[in-house]
């Protein structure tokens, strides 16, 4: 197979945009495989990227938010996240949607990288980062639409919510692991 971000031997022949709203874009994609093949159509959403925090307090606490997600009909325990804007740095959204959600910032900021949470169909990435001594700094600053309920839970205990499926986003989930490495090589 080709190196990551190529896309090897398989040809775009042609797109058509079939949908936009302010959250997403649909398009269908005429692909020809590498064997000659011609896939038609090939969907793809289209989604802007987005920030997703492990924020740690200096009592090792990290802090997340519950609500609920339609999508999957359940109430959600996740890391604080959000979309970047256009022309926006991710790690600048990332403080941004902390204080939003949580109404906690500073801290140390490290990043753990970027994920592809479904890329057969969604053409958006989503940039991880460790926030170590984050403290609260006001109040929370949510949308319009969200409903969010501040949680902390000892660092100790977060693998746990994973494992019993009370975080279930898999960015989140990454996340977490990645953070969760990155605290152990340093202590």
């Amino acid at each position: 197979m080709s190196e990551a971000g190529s896309s090897g031997s398989w040809e775009l022949l042609s797109s058509e945009s079939l949908m936009q709203t302010p959250y997403f874009a649909l398009r269908s994609d005429r692909l020809r495989l590498p064997d000659g093949a011609v896939k038609d159509p090939y969907y793809v959403i289209e989604r802007p990227d987005a920030a997703i925090i492990f924020p740690l307090t200096a009592s090792n606490e990290v802090v997340l938010v519950r609500q609920y997600r339609h999508a999957i009909g359940m109430m959600e325990l996740a890391l604080p996240a959000g979309l970047v804007e256009e022309g926006e740095e991710p790690e600048k959204a990332a403080r941004r949607e902390l204080v939003e959600e949580t109404g906690y910032a500073g801290g140390e900021w490290e990043s753990l990288g970027a994920v592809a949470s479904s890329p057969s169909l969604k053409d958006n990435w989503a940039h991880l980062y460790l926030a170590r001594g984050v403290e609260q700094a006001g109040p929370q600053q949510p949308d319009e639409y969200e409903r969010l309920e501040v949680v902390t839970v000892p660092a100790a205990e977060i693998l746990h919510k994973v494992r019993t499926g009370s975080i279930v986003s898999s960015s989140g989930v990454a996340a977490v692991l990645l953070a969760l490495n990155a605290l152990n090589e340093t202590t």
